[in-house]
């Protein structure tokens, strides 16, 4: 049996976006890591056609492509939200999420499940962040969004 994947510590569930693949790997120079999320979901999920045939009581199944999908809630920062407006090697920095997500720009993103020590371990992909949608309410104090980034391929693994 593995060891437990410990998510306690703040410095543990990490995503990252770049403009490139090295840059938006866990702890990539210009990376943008999303600040204040309040949790995190990696779908790899394969799709399956079902069919019938006279001969069986049961359906039966196969798999096609894989559905793959990063979602997200956080705390909406108005930096990453609204982006910088500087000109850093990043634009997903410079333009913000809304923007990046208005114009449709294909980023690469890194999901850290440990953190950015040498031996951690991470999935990355590249995508096209949605699902953007700011709400606020008198029983909240912050702006809370939801988001998601639509894996436009398959996702990879790596150790930083």
């Amino acid at each position: 049996m593995g060891t437990p994947i410990n998510v306690t510590s703040s410095n543990q569930a990490i995503l990252t976006l770049g403009t490139s693949e090295s840059m938006a790997r866990p702890g990539g120079t210009d990376g943008l890591e999303i600040p204040l999320l309040q949790d995190l979901t990696i779908s790899a999920t394969p799709s399956t056609v079902r069919y019938s045939t006279l001969d069986s009581t049961s359906s039966s199944a196969f798999t096609t492509t894989n559905e793959n999908e990063v979602s997200f809630n956080m705390l909406v920062d108005e930096t990453t939200m609204f982006g910088t407006g500087g000109s850093t090697a990043n634009s997903i920095a410079d333009d913000g999420l809304f923007n990046t997500s208005k114009n449709k720009t294909q980023i690469h993103f890194s999901v850290a499940f440990e953190g950015k020590a040498s031996t951690d371990h991470y999935w990355e992909g590249v995508g096209f962040i949605g699902g953007l949608a700011p709400t606020a309410s008198m029983d909240g104090a912050v702006w809370i969004s939801p988001g998601s980034i639509i894996v436009n391929g398959e996702l990879t693994q790596g150790n930083v």
